[in-house]
């Protein structure tokens, strides 16, 4: 099922590439200035900064399907809300219900986090991004196209396209494998099958769900995220202004098309570094040693745009950037899930998300303010300096993170615990469909070496 979890993240980028480049205009309609327009971004990201945490405290609680399933119902609400607005209170109440529905990539990866091993959620945290960078590519291109027919029909066809996601889902989505693995024990255990081993494991698991906390190394991911995401969103703020007042003498429409096109640029960058170079990338370097380099890429990125002589050049820099980006962020979402116990994924990187949907409520507003009041090139001082910072704290959390439970390997005991639950599950074969190649490959071979002991002891 993890295609269908790498479609509704494709869709949910592709539904915000269709719509968000169009709402100012939008709203500009409707006789909303700019501080209002800026005041509806920051409502959306406000809305996004309350929903994640609580989206991933639900998935930990009730599974991952039925939240990803109710984020695209507000996908789709939000969408066709948009289309039919007639005023601009009716626009802005369409937006914060997209930012309530809108925090699926902690969900995301939390169910990536719930099939695969320690060595492979690098790898498949990665390819999300590959799918957003798609959705980066072709959403502003179609939004444009569909935008002549107005701009109703761009947000009908982005609502469209979210429910027709939402019909492939529901029945090809299947709950991840932790989900799975607890419901399973917790019926063996209230219908006496497996005995007291399965009444125990049962009992292990729900006070494992009471007791377990996000550990305090956690937070230095946290704080790294948000310094990473607030460096990115004060250059989102300002790089608009920054191209036109700095190499199209003010031309706006120029400016615009020419940021258009960089944009689709950075998503194509953005596709090969997750699909092609990262993997290879991490088992060359290893995940600390990429985490650096991300790092240094990254902040020189940012202060070569300051200096840019062109807009090309000012281009060849953004990419630099994005390169550093591919670096980083699947690593750390890889690292936190490590850090906490399984069935606090949610609620993690709900935590991660929510940080980061914070620092793009205050990047606006901030860094607008320096922009026309400081230096125009600002934004990108703070993008380079919080981006080193950003790295040594994600430099301790792996330093105070060695005792932790996601970098101690399982006993033998704890893995033939998990064969047999696995063993136990009414249909193994559909089950398999939802485990990873690595894990599925360890549990067939173990279950081929308990049955050959078993012909041998007969």
């Amino acid at each position: 099922a993890l295609w269908t979890v790498y479609l509704v993240m494709l869709m949910d980028t592709l539904n915000f590439g269709i719509v968000f480049p169009l709402v100012p205009s939008i709203a500009k309609d409707f006789g909303a200035n700019a501080t209002l327009v800026g005041s509806m971004a920051t409502c959306y990201s406000f809305c996004q900064m309350v929903a994640t945490p609580i989206l991933g405290r639900v998935s930990d609680r009730f599974g991952r399907k039925p939240v990803l399933l109710v984020s695209l119902v507000g996908a789709t609400l939000s969408s066709i809300g948009t289309g039919l607005s007639t005023n601009f209170t009716m626009l802005v109440v369409a937006r914060c219900v997209n930012g309530l529905s809108g925090g699926t990539i902690g969900v995301v990866n939390a169910y990536i986090a719930d099939v695969t091993t320690r060595e492979e959620k690098p790898t498949y945290m990665s390819y999300v991004a590959a799918a957003n960078s798609i959705g980066i590519i072709v959403g502003p291109a179609v939004g444009g196209l569909l935008s002549s027919w107005g701009f109703a029909a761009a947000c009908y066809a982005s609502g469209g396209l979210s429910a027709l996601n939402l019909l492939v889902a529901v029945p090809t989505l299947r709950e991840s494998r932790w989900a799975q693995a607890r419901d399973v024990t917790a019926s063996l255990a209230a219908n006496g099958g497996g005995g007291g081993d399965a009444a125990a494991s049962a009992e292990a698991d729900r006070r494992a769900e009471t007791e377990a906390r996000v550990p305090c190394a956690a937070w230095f991911l946290f704080m790294s995220g948000f310094l990473l995401i607030l460096g990115f969103a004060a250059m989102e703020s300002t790089v608009a202004w920054f191209l036109m007042d700095t190499y199209f003498n003010g031309d706006e429409k120029k400016s615009g098309q020419f940021y258009g096109g960089s944009f689709m640029c950075v998503g194509v960058v953005m596709f090969i570094f997750a699909g092609f170079i990262y993997k290879p990338a991490r088992k060359l370097f290893g995940e600390k040693i990429l985490i650096m380099i991300g790092t240094i890429v990254r902040a020189v990125g940012y202060m070569f745009q300051a200096f840019a002589p062109s807009p090309y050049l000012f281009v060849v820099a953004q990419l630099i950037c994005v390169a550093g980006n591919q670096f980083i962020f699947p690593s750390t979402s890889s690292i936190l899930t490590s850090m906490c116990h399984r069935s606090i994924y949610g609620r993690a990187l709900g935590y991660q998300q929510a940080l980061q949907a914070l620092s793009r409520v205050l990047a606006p507003t901030m860094f607008g303010w320096a922009y026309d009041n400081i230096t125009h090139e600002f934004s990108f001082y703070v993008c380079a300096g919080t981006t080193i910072i950003a790295g040594g704290l994600i430099w301790c959390a792996l330093a105070f993170s060695s005792d932790l439970r996601g970098t101690r390997a399982p006993c033998a005991a704890e893995v033939m615990d998990n064969v047999e639950r696995f063993e136990r599950q009414p249909s193994v074969a559909d089950s398999a469909g939802d485990v990873a190649p690595g894990t599925r490959s360890l549990v067939r071979s173990i279950s081929s070496q308990k049955a050959a002991e078993a012909a041998e002891a007969a």
